[in-house]
């Protein structure tokens, strides 16, 4: 199954102090729900693992993420990724595109698009609940992203909230809620741009 997922959110700082963090994978997984970088194969190749919880039991996946270009002066970001369940049951693939402008207020916004190819347990869910799982996500990830940028608090770190796995139940329960939500006309309170 493949996905096409645009977004778009805004931060109130500048645009050099985001593009430090967003250009490099080994800050920004920092703020991604249950990822981290494992190793380092070179200066823009990364192998990493993420962890979801479903119920009672952890599923890891581990792959690669390849920064493919990197454009300082127009703040612009490619990356390539691929990962494989460690038990076999299932594959992703991402090539995502990022890109910072400065707004005038002295904040950033900040677009990404990414294409994702989803094989196996994920591709089950459909469409829809994938992106609906993909907002919850995201949120997330802007809401940590922002703490850390706007509201530096000393002594704590996003690192510490990212060793835990992803529990997909709760994303699953969140994203069935807003589906549900839609379905009769109701908000689905994503406050993100998408």
């Amino acid at each position: 199954m493949t996905a096409r997922i645009e977004k778009t959110f805004q931060v109130k700082a500048p645009i050099e102090k985001v593009w430090a963090l967003l250009s490099d994978p080994r800050s920004v997984v920092q703020f991604v729900p249950g990822a981290k970088i494992t190793e380092s194969l070179e200066e823009r190749t990364f192998k990493g693992a993420i962890s979801v919880k479903v119920g009672p039991i952890v599923t890891d996946y581990k792959g690669d993420i390849h920064v493919d270009r990197l454009d300082e002066d127009a703040h612009e970001i490619e990356l390539a990724g691929r990962g494989q369940d460690v038990r076999g049951k299932g594959s992703a693939s991402m090539k995502m595109t990022g890109k910072l402008d400065a707004l005038p207020d002295g904040g950033t916004e900040a677009r990404t698009v990414s294409e994702i190819n989803v094989v196996g347990i994920l591709a089950q869910f459909g469409g829809r609940m994938i992106y609906d799982v993909s907002d919850v996500m995201f949120k997330e990830f802007t809401e940590r992203f922002k703490s850390q940028l706007e509201q530096p608090v000393e002594g704590t770190s996003a690192e510490a909230a990212t060793t835990e796995p992803v529990n997909a139940i709760r994303l699953v329960s969140s994203a069935l809620g807003r589906s549900v939500r839609r379905a009769f006309g109701g908000s689905d309170d994503s406050g993100d741009k998408s």
